[in-house]
């Protein structure tokens, strides 16, 4: 008998990765988004004074399209923040 073969065990297992995958998903969607952001304001000559930490997901309420349209066209970092309604710093 391997443990698969227990429903109870197996239902276990497939909640796990499930839960699992979720997570590995949206911390890189996280880690995604900080790096295009600081890529584009890096590139534009713009430094942020206050990155995201890492394993943060300073961005979870916008689209990656938000994100990206408001590091494209802030002027400095507060603008950037306030277009994506994050807290000052």
């Amino acid at each position: 008998t391997r443990p698969d073969d227990v429903p109870l065990i197996r239902s276990l297992n497939e909640e796990a990765y499930a839960s699992g995958h979720a997570a590995g998903c949206a911390a890189g969607r996280s880690a995604e988004l900080v790096a295009t952001v600081r890529g584009v304001l890096q590139a534009r000559g713009i430094r942020l004074t206050d990155p995201p930490a890492a394993g943060s997901d300073p961005f979870a309420g916008a689209s990656r399209e938000e994100v990206t349209a408001a590091a494209v066209a802030c002027t400095d970092e507060a603008d950037f923040r306030r277009r994506l309604g994050l807290p000052r710093r």
